[in-house]
């Protein structure tokens, strides 16, 4: 037996301590089975045998099965020596084991499932993935965690390692070194393993987990998934009655936290099937207890904070010392209401079974409920400057420009339907645009409404300031909005930029411009983090072209619907009669040709064709 062993050791090159898996595995798997069987199991680590568990781990140095299921630390890990910090070495990638049972085939070992550890990862990369989510991610597209508690978790080794490897996924999009972007995926894949064998564990990890890949497939065009994960979570939440008082036990912190879950399921709600054209889930759910606290009271908390005024108070609960203020995703919420009642008219203006009049007295409606949200905001919530400046300076100004853009784009799709009709009052005009030079569309005799004029300026209005604040927040660190939906928001405001710098009047043409452009550097900017941008990218260059061709391409119809609603769908062909007729036989004839350098000298065309 020790011949054999030295055999086997002097047969193999020298290896690190840290690489005895895989030589163990050799060993086994090569060996006569005599070997195999008559080799003895590591020792029991000190957690097992002090509460006479059977301890059981692949190998030496690696942590037992029991206290990986107990998410506790386990003796027999091995410390790694000296770890690698984030600012000691440019490329401090961490450490993976491949499960070679999970590699069928030939194909790339890259490709396939992998094994992480928290502790194969060096403790200082843990750390700067987890703080790179909470600034650039966390409190944008969802707020699902207490900040200080996330990270007390992260130290102290409770945290699962699915929801662990899920934040890190998403934190290593922002990683300031490329090599280690390379880890997404390998985090990403071993996440959902771990959630899929945990599924039946209904329970607020889980949920705030399936946010977590439910963002990472968003951004990574994988919409199916992301429509799974959403649902997963809202089953959950309502398995748990989530949204009653007696899911609000425990500290405050615990409280506010499934609060803050809740909160971000609904908006998860509205916008991923929305996305996908299904039907939203929780209009038939209750509403939660109360609303999100301030964010700068919530965050100063400590870990082990046990009483605060977490929710408005009641008549009866009412008293002159309460501190209680909504925050920032309080106003979140109260705002995204509004947005499944526009998609719903939206969807009925282009099925067109509903009368004018009625469809018209529902965007008035809608339209004033919006303006009344924006009205009712707390002084320092509202949109300037100085309160953007002083968002950036608590950390939360990304926060505050999430909010803003989603009003604005919220206010853009309830008004956009009204362009149709300026573009029929510009029809003669969009036919010949050589002519535009001496014949603006605001001195040809209006045909439209008084109302329809007015919305069709809000349209313009919300677009443009939607693109103004986008980029503003990225001159500022700290307001950045880099979430897989953004991309989506930034298409529908550079379509009605197209149309203002198409047939708007010559005096909007510069700043229509200069906004298409700062859009179109977000999308460039934004498809290095998500992959969905790109398509986001290519449904604008496929709706300017369309605008190029077409006297209806502003027309509500189906397609139409699905451009500004359903992000995760492909667009499909577009039936509308196009001028001139004969640009869909030859796109090289020479009046389209002509027709295309007249827009160019009028500054009315812009290139989106630059290279990806």
């Amino acid at each position: 037996m020790g011949r054999l062993w030295g055999r086997c050791l002097r047969s193999c090159p020298p290896l690190r301590i840290l690489q005895s898996r895989p030589l163990l595995h050799h060993i086994t798997s090569t060996s006569t089975p005599s070997l195999r069987t008559s080799m003895k199991a590591p020792r029991a680590c000190l957690q097992c045998r002090s509460s006479k568990r059977k301890c059981t781990r692949l190998g030496p140095a690696e942590p037992c099965n029991a206290c990986q299921q107990r998410r506790i630390r386990c003796s027999a890990e091995l410390r790694r020596q000296n770890p690698v910090g984030v600012n000691s070495e440019p490329n401090p990638e961490p450490m993976v084991v491949l499960r070679e049972e999970q590699q069928p085939g030939n194909e790339p070992v890259r490709d396939h499932r992998t094994a992480l550890d928290p502790a194969q990862i060096p403790w200082e990369t843990t750390v700067e993935l987890v703080d790179l989510y909470l600034a650039k991610v966390h409190d944008r597209p969802h707020s699902i965690f207490h900040p200080a508690t996330l990270r007390a978790q992260v130290r102290n080794g409770t945290v699962g390692k699915a929801l662990l490897y899920a934040v890190c996924a998403l934190g290593v999009k922002f990683s300031s070194y490329p090599d280690r972007r390379g880890l997404e995926a390998r985090l990403t894949v071993e996440s959902k393993q771990l959630l899929q064998a945990d599924i039946e564990n209904v329970c607020l990890e889980n949920m705030q987990t399936c946010l977590l890949i439910a963002t990472l497939s968003a951004g990574n065009c994988e919409t199916s998934s992301e429509a799974l994960f959403v649902r997963i979570a809202t089953s959950m939440a309502e398995i748990m009655s989530l949204d009653s008082a007696a899911a609000m036990d425990g500290s405050v912190i615990m409280r506010e936290t499934v609060r803050r879950v809740w909160c971000s399921l609904y908006v998860a709600d509205r916008w991923c099937f929305s996305g996908l054209g299904l039907h939203r889930h929780m209009d038939e759910l209750g509403t939660p207890c109360g609303l999100p606290m301030d964010e700068i009271a919530f965050q100063s908390l400590p870990p082990d904070t046990s009483n605060y005024p977490e929710a408005p108070p009641t008549t009866a609960h009412a008293t002159p010392s309460t501190t209680w203020k909504p925050g920032l995703w309080a106003h979140m919420v109260t705002l995204v209401r509004h947005f499944g009642p526009i998609q719903d008219l939206n969807r009925q203006v282009a099925r067109g079974d509903t009368d004018t009049a009625e469809l018209d007295q529902k965007v008035q409606d809608l339209g004033d409920q919006l303006e009344a949200w924006s009205r009712m905001l707390p002084a320092d919530t509202q949109m300037t400057v100085p309160n953007l400046h002083s968002h950036q300076q608590t950390g939360r100004g990304g926060t505050f420009i999430a909010l803003h853009l989603a009003y604005h784009h919220y206010s853009t799709l309830l008004y956009f339907r009204f362009l149709e009709d300026d573009q029929t009052q510009n029809q003669n005009q969009n036919e010949n645009p050589s002519s535009s030079s001496s014949s603006s569309p605001s001195s040809l005799p209006s045909s439209s409404p008084p109302k329809s004029r007015t919305y069709i300026h809000r349209c313009k209005h919300h677009a443009s300031t939607f693109s103004n604040l986008l980029h503003l927040a990225r001159q500022i660190k700290g307001c950045e909005t880099n979430y897989p939906t953004i991309g989506h928001m930034t298409t529908v405001s550079s379509s009605v930029l197209l149309h203002t710098l198409l047939l708007g009047d010559p005096t909007e043409l510069e700043g229509a411009r200069a906004a298409l452009n700062a859009n179109f550097e977000v999308l460039i900017e934004h498809q290095q983090f998500w992959p969905t941008t790109k398509a986001m990218k290519h449904r604008l260059m496929t709706f300017q072209n369309i605008c190029l061709l077409s006297t209806e391409s502003h027309r509500f119809d189906g397609w139409m619907v699905k451009f500004l609603l359903e992000h995760s769908r492909a667009l499909g062909k577009r039936e509308i009669p196009c001028v001139p007729a004969t640009a869909l036989l030859d796109a090289e004839s020479e009046s389209m040709v002509s027709k295309t350098r007249a827009w160019m000298e009028q500054g009315r065309y812009m290139d989106l064709s630059l290279p990806l």
